[in-house]
C-alpha cells in the first residue's frame, strides 16, 4: 500500500491543534471558576487578591503625577493623597464607589452600611481594621501637610433620630463606633466632622477635603449641600 507522508503529516498537526485549543480552553475555564471560587468564600484576603490583581492587570500600576510637587520627608501631597486612599478603599471594599469634585479638592466615598456592620450591629467588622488602620494613617500624614478633614455621613434609613432618643438609636450608635475607631488611630478630633442623613439609600459617605485655613469650620467655603 502506497504511504501519503503528507496526509498524515496535516492530519497530526490538525490533531496536535485541535489539542492545543481543548486544552486553552480548559485553562481558560479552570481559571474563570477559581476566580468565581475566590469571590464567593467569605474571606477577605482572597477577594482583596483577586480585586488588586484585576485592577494592575487593566489599569497598571499607579504611578504618580509628574505634575506634583516633590515630596520632603513624610509629606503627602493632594494627588497622592487621593491615589493612596482610593487604594485603601479599593483594596478593603470591593467595587467601591468613588467621586472626585470637579475642583480637585474633595474625593468621596460610599460605601453600604453592610460593608462596615453586620446586621443590627453596632460595632465594625473585624475584617474591615485594616481600612480604618490606613486610612487613618493617611489621613494623618496629609494633616501634617495641609488642612485636611474627613466628613463622616450615615443614612438613617428612616426618620432622623430626636434628642430623646438619640442615645439608643443604632445609627448614632454606629456612628459614633466609627468616630473612636478614627482617635484611636490617631487622627486628631478636629479633622473629623459627623452627621446624619435621610436619603434612604443605607450608605456611608467617607468624605476628604481640604480647606484654605486651619482655623475649624463644618464645611469648605461655598459648598452647600
Amino acid at each position: 500500500m502506497t504511504d501519503f507522508p503528507d496526509i498524515k503529516e496535516k492530519e497530526s498537526k490538525s490533531a496536535n491543534a485541535t489539542a492545543m485549543v481543548y486544552a486553552s480552553l480548559y485553562f481558560l475555564l479552570l481559571a474563570f471558576f477559581i476566580y468565581l471560587y475566590s469571590v464567593s468564600v467569605p474571606r477577605e484576603d482572597r477577594v482583596k487578591q483577586v480585586i488588586g490583581s484585576i485592577d494592575i492587570a487593566f489599569k497598571g500600576d499607579p504611578k504618580p503625577s509628574s505634575n506634583e510637587r516633590a515630596l520632603v520627608g513624610d509629606e503627602l501631597g493632594l494627588s497622592s493623597f487621593h491615589e493612596e486612599v482610593r487604594r485603601v478603599f479599593d483594596a478593603e471594599i470591593p467595587l467601591v464607589e468613588s467621586e472626585l469634585s470637579d475642583t480637585g479638592d474633595s474625593l468621596r466615598f460610599r460605601v453600604p452600611v453592610s460593608q462596615i456592620f453586620a446586621d443590627q450591629e453596632q460595632n465594625i467588622r473585624l475584617a474591615r481594621a485594616g481600612l480604618f488602620t490606613e486610612t487613618a494613617r493617611l489621613l494623618v500624614k496629609r494633616v501634617g501637610v495641609a488642612p485636611t478633614d474627613l466628613e463622616i455621613l450615615m443614612d438613617t434609613g428612616s426618620a432622623l433620630p430626636t434628642a430623646d432618643n438619640i442615645a439608643e438609636n443604632l445609627t448614632a450608635r454606629r456612628l459614633n463606633a466609627l468616630v473612636s475607631r478614627f482617635l484611636e488611630q490617631g487622627v486628631p478630633s478636629r479633622n473629623i466632622f459627623i452627621g446624619l442623613t435621610q436619603e434612604g439609600n443605607n450608605q456611608i459617605s467617607f468624605r476628604f477635603y481640604d480647606r484654605d485655613t486651619s482655623a475649624p469650620q463644618f464645611r469648605p467655603k461655598g459648598e452647600d449641600e
